[in-house]
């Protein structure tokens, strides 16, 4: 199926790179994307004010390249600003993000698009994920997913709001989707878990078509800011229960919001609410609308536990105040690795 369009003025896809001192591995990444057998694309790189060799790596490619197109912030505006901004920039008829560690296969661009132009009931195309290290040598594969290819709205908000979110890292999107789709909903609001509530609004929209081969390389290293907030290792626990209870989402809300830091939070709540009023954006029937609002009670009536646990760090909070911790060490956010991990 022949799907690239002729004309080259406005490019078929758009693909946004957000990075942050990404030197490491950004030309490993943009060259991955210029690779592409689907050739009729533009790659947007927003720089949040990096620090070292990003910027010059990226205006070389954007030198000899016109389909990679090069912008830089003056001051770090933040991971779901610097999303959001790449978004903002996109022209394509089609939109994927990519982070500035991980790379695709030749074929992943091509083989979603027509997916995309094949079957209009779905909105996002992606492929299996293989977790490679520093050297590109593979890791693991990650081969669970929302697997919401279903024809029923409710069935498949529910899938992505019920997911095991210890093994789900939210791979779907890196995938592609249609810029029109993706513009009903929020993009990367400061909000915990953002990406986990994107998919679920994404899902009210239509159908996930998932490509069984590994053309999505994610790249594991601890460079990358999500390794720092992950169990076991982040040092600015929410609350002194938090080792009887549980620390909360991960990435924890000041992650997505650096507003929030030190302040009286309560994310799985906020969640809640969240997934509650995610059927605001989608033309759904009636009956369709009740069955999500029923999934949504079943989802609280779950995560009860949950709930009384924001409510508890809460009462200590406003006890004891914060607690006693050194500020986290690590490097300031090179990728934003969609990992909704909870404890």
């Amino acid at each position: 199926m022949n799907v690239e369009p002729n004309h080259s003025d406005c490019p078929a896809v758009s693909i946004a790179v957000p990075v942050f001192n990404g030197q490491r591995f950004i030309a490993r990444t943009l060259q991955s994307l210029l690779d592409q057998t689907f050739s009729n694309l533009e790659i947007i790189v927003t720089d949040n004010a990096s620090t070292d060799a990003t910027e010059q790596i990226c205006r070389d490619f954007a030198a000899r390249d016109p389909r990679v197109r090069y912008y830089r912030a003056q001051a770090n505006r933040g991971i779901s600003a610097n999303f959001r901004w790449g978004f903002e920039l996109a022209r394509g008829e089609y939109f994927r993000w990519n982070a500035a560690d991980d790379f695709v296969a030749p074929t992943f661009v091509q083989k979603c698009v027509e997916i995309l132009a094949a079957d209009a009931s779905v909105v996002l195309a992606f492929a299996r994920t293989r977790i490679v290290d520093e050297e590109d040598q593979p890791i693991r594969d990650n081969t669970y997913d929302a697997a919401a290819d279903l024809a029923s709205p409710a069935a498949r908000f529910n899938r992505l709001i019920t997911i095991d979110h210890r093994r789900h890292g939210a791979h779907e999107l890196w995938g592609l989707m249609r810029r029109a789709d993706l513009a009903r909903i929020p993009v990367y609001d400061r909000v915990v878990r953002s990406d986990s509530i994107m998919l679920a609004r994404l899902a009210l929209l239509g159908r996930f078509r998932c490509i069984d081969e590994f053309l999505f390389f994610n790249r594991e290293h601890g460079g990358r800011s999500v390794a720092s907030q992950t169990p076991g290792r982040r040092q600015d626990q929410r609350a002194r229960l938090a080792r009887f209870l549980g620390q909360g989402p991960v990435p924890p809300s000041h992650w997505w919001n650096p507003d929030l830091k030190g302040k009286l939070v309560f994310p799985e709540w906020r969640i809640l609410h969240e997934y509650a009023n995610s059927t605001r954006y989608a033309d759904l029937s009636l009956a369709q609308a009740i069955a999500c609002k029923v999934r949504v009670a079943a989802f609280t009536i779950r995560c009860m536990p949950k709930l009384i646990r924001d409510v508890l760090y809460a009462v200590e909070h406003l006890i004891l105040g914060e607690p006693n911790r050194q500020p986290p060490t690590a490097p300031p956010p090179t990728n934003i690795e969609p990992s909704s991990a909870s404890t």
